[in-house]
């Protein structure tokens, strides 16, 4: 079969949230033995052409259309996000037709009117990272400044507007939230949707490492609702864990050259900031706890999913484990007040029997229940005749 999945981000190399899901689905779909053309439409710098050749070993073909760069986007109806790809709409694009058309997230929808995917039989599938008009809600809330807070009310009431659009157009979604997923299907049952959980390589778990102390926070430093969080973490859990002398609190992250003087205004002692990291390995394995404080979000963490994958068990709010279907007490540890969220990580941190179970119970959650490749195969064999086996490539 044929696939062109659209892409608001080069995929490569798999660095942050976004890029994970979207690369783990081009290596599923390809080891499904089907044909992909990626198609990018972004503002971000082209790809070095190493990066481009580790693409192309599985997509038959790559197009890098770039995003448009007027700021008198900013005045559409349609979210900025999504105007300024309208070039997507009138892209040459080769090597079609396609049996299916991935959107990965609204932002890539003005190619639902490019008319080399307008033909009979060619499905669309919307790969919902988030719940784009909460998310953009929280994005303003979690902000200080008024001139951001307006864009993201703005672009949560444009989303709002421009999903009416999307309902009529398209009729296939994969969630990558399993909350998002329940809501959707309950009010659109008419609608085929799935919860597509996001990729995690399943022959690669960390040990638990009962020696390290360390507490980390690993996330994107220029973005407003993980910066939120970490102040929060800083204000109200981190001076009242300084009494364990073992104790230590890293934070990692790319910080796209943005100053962190922000976090200055904290007492700093015992606290180590790496900043845009080349590899995260070694930040993931100082710690014996992995904490995600966040106060406003949508979509799943996937922060809280990575950091289990690399060996850490979990405490985090309810906000910060949303979407995962990983239960409080048997998975991870949640708490959202201050004064709870300090009592489950303070016993963690001595507890190292404890840390142990939580984390072997929430590594063998994620192995059961987030095999992607497993999943978008059942999920296409149900939406295609020749999903069985015929026509796909050999």
């Amino acid at each position: 079969m044929n696939v062109l999945i659209v892409c608001s981000d080069f995929p490569y190399p798999a660095n942050h949230g976004g890029r994970v899901d979207t690369w783990g689905r081009i290596m599923a779909l390809h080891a499904l033995g089907m044909r992909i053309h990626v198609l990018v439409c972004g503002n971000q710098q082209q790809p070095t052409a190493d990066e481009l050749a580790v693409v192309k070993r599985y997509a038959a073909e790559v197009t890098i259309v770039p995003a448009s760069s007027k700021l008198v986007k900013l005045l559409a109806p349609t979210p900025y996000q999504v105007a300024k790809r309208d070039p997507l709409r009138f892209a040459e694009i080769t090597g079609g037709p396609y049996d299916y058309v991935i959107l990965e997230g609204e932002a890539t929808y003005p190619i639902a009117s490019n008319s080399a995917v307008r033909q009979s039989g060619t499905k669309l599938l919307l790969r919902v990272h988030n719940d784009e008009v909460v998310y953009f809600q929280a994005l303003a809330r979690s902000t200080g400044n008024w001139l951001h807070k307006l864009y993201y009310y703005s672009e949560s009431i444009k989303f709002s507007w421009l999903r009416r659009h999307v309902l009529r157009n398209i009729d296939h979604y994969m969630f990558i939230s399993s909350k998002e997923y329940e809501k959707f299907h309950h009010a659109h049952p008419g609608k085929r949707s799935m919860f597509l959980p996001p990729p995690v390589e399943l022959d690669r778990f960390a040990a638990f490492r009962p020696h390290a102390r360390a507490v980390v926070f690993v996330g994107s430093l220029f973005m407003p609702n993980n910066r939120e969080a970490i102040e929060w973490y800083l204000q109200h859990v981190h001076p009242r864990m300084l009494h364990r002398p073992e104790y230590r609190f890293v934070i990692a992250g790319n910080s796209r050259k943005q100053s962190l003087d922000w976090l200055h205004k904290f007492d700093l002692e015992r606290v180590e900031v790496f900043d845009t990291p080349e590899s995260l390995e070694s930040i993931y394995e100082m710690g014996c706890l992995f904490v995600n404080p966040m106060r406003n979000g949508a979509g799943v963490k996937l922060k809280t999913i990575e950091a289990i994958q690399h060996g850490l068990p979990v405490v985090s709010t309810t906000i910060g484990c949303e979407g995962t279907g990983l239960v409080d007490g048997e998975h991870i540890a949640v708490a959202d007040d201050p004064e709870q969220f300090v009592e489950k990580l303070d016993e963690l941190h001595a507890r190292e029997d404890r840390r142990a179970e939580l984390l072997a119970a929430s590594q063998q959650y994620i192995k059961s229940q987030y095999n992607q490749r497993q999943r978008i195969d059942e999920f296409i064999r149900s939406l295609h005749p020749l999903a069985d086996g015929e026509g796909r490539q050999e």
